[in-house]
This record gives C-alpha cells, structure tokens and sequence, in this order.
C-alpha cells in the first residue's frame, strides 16, 4: 500500500516537474533579489532538487539543502502578490518542491 503510493507521488513529482520546466521565469524578476535572495538561483537549485529526489533518496546534505531552500520560498511566497504569473510560478515551484521532500521524507522512512 505504502509503496503504491510512492510510486504515484513519484508519477505526480514528475509530471509537475516536467509542467514547471514549460513555464517561463517570470519577467521582470530576473534581476530581483528579495531578501538578498536570487530568484533563478533558487528556482534553479528546487528544480534541480526536485529531478534528483526522482532518481532515488537524496544524501542527507542534499535532504537539507532542499528543506532550507523550500522554507526560504515559503517566506517569499507574499513578495510576488501583486504579479499573478510571478506568483503562480513560484506557488507552482513551492508546491513541486514540497512534494520532492515529501517523497524523499517518504523513501527515508522505507529504509531507515
């Protein structure tokens, strides 16, 4: 039971991921560092997070940097409030990315 429904979170981690990388990066938010934070570089490094934890557990450091990343997101979800592509984009990111951590909280449990 519990591997079926691993196997179709993967399914869905997948299809959100190749849906999430058709998207454009919002324009006018290249050169936008909210918080100091670089928007490609953390949509680049969730993405990238995400097709990883397709391909099996992530090693611990990976785990974490995945889990701080998703949690710095979450703090800057408000900033695109007033753009509503930006904010889809980024909505769209968190939730693809908390469903890599998911599965990925989900295969350490099988083998641990």
């Amino acid at each position: 039971m519990i591997i079926g429904m691993l196997e179709r979170e993967i399914e869905l981690l997948a299809q959100l991921l190749a849906e999430f990388e058709a998207l454009r990066f919002p324009q006018g938010w290249h050169d936008r560092e909210p918080g100091g934070t670089c928007l490609l570089t953390l949509a680049a490094t969730l993405t990238a997070c995400t097709a990883a934890a397709l391909d099996g557990p992530l090693a611990t450091r990976h785990r974490e940097h995945l889990s701080q990343r998703l949690a710095l997101l979450a703090d800057l979800l408000p900033v695109f409030a007033a753009d509503s592509y930006a904010t889809g984009y980024f909505v769209a990111l968190y939730r693809m990315a908390s469903l890599a951590e998911e599965v990925d909280d989900r295969r350490a449990g099988e083998t641990g």
